[in-house]
């Protein structure tokens, strides 16, 4: 993954941040220090990866995504849950295996006519539906769900393992898979390439016009931004 120049890249963040909220003093989450960065990294058990690392050093905690700060149980990004966080060191996996893993599973569901009783039936279905929400839950390990996309989408950044540093997209709402968001050279995008391209082309929206036909051009295929390859192969 290419190196990433941060130098301006919080004005300009600030200058963006001020025009869309309509105010001068729109506030952008303030940096961390490489001492709460540190501490945050012990706590997950992980190193975050370089651009994101600088990002949250030179840019800002929180912003383009949620906002990493301290709370009385330690720390957190912002919507998550204690669940969320349990997995955050362990490496993220190859994403057919992962998936033909919980496919096995969901196959497996238990049928009621093969059971004795309604009772064996709830247990074994209990027993059955731990099992299947593990298996799903294992295909996002290592990784940070940086951004909520709405409609049950999410944006992921890897953590640990192979991919590590690449920018994924959630698209299991409306399908099985998790996709790498690709750069233009084909490649998953790390996440200084995944924030650059989105602030360059924002700063370039000034008008309604303007955004409207760029996502025109998005939607048609044309020039279509980093962050909304959501299901390129």
């Amino acid at each position: 993954m290419p190196t990433v120049n941060w130098t301006g890249v919080r004005e300009r963040t600030i200058a963006l941040h001020a025009r869309r909220n309509g105010s001068a003093d729109a506030a952008l989450p303030p940096v961390l220090s490489e001492t709460q960065v540190r501490r945050a990294e012990e706590q997950f058990g992980v190193e975050f990866p370089g651009d994101y690392r600088a990002y949250l050093l030179r840019v800002s905690a929180g912003g383009r995504v949620r906002t990493l700060r301290p709370g009385p149980d330690g720390w957190h990004w912002d919507g998550d849950h204690p669940a969320d966080l349990a997995h955050l060191h362990l490496p993220f996996p190859d994403h057919d295996t992962a998936l033909a893993a919980s496919e096995d599973v969901w196959l497996a569901e238990p049928r009621e006519e093969r059971y004795a009783s309604a009772e064996d039936f709830r247990a074994a279905h209990e027993t059955w539906r731990e099992a299947a929400d593990a298996a799903e839950d294992a295909r996002t390990h290592g990784t940070v769900r940086l951004r909520d996309d709405g409609c049950g989408f999410s944006t992921v950044l890897v953590l640990g393992g192979p991919m590590r540093g690449a920018m994924w997209f959630d698209g299991r709402a409306t399908c099985d898979r998790l996709n790498p968001l690709l750069n233009d050279d084909g490649q998953p995008a790390g996440f200084g390439e995944w924030y650059l391209d989105w602030l360059t082309r924002e700063e370039a929206l000034t008008t309604p016009e303007l955004r409207r036909a760029a996502s025109d051009r998005w939607h048609a295929g044309t020039d279509v931004p980093i962050w909304l390859r959501w299901f390129d192969s």
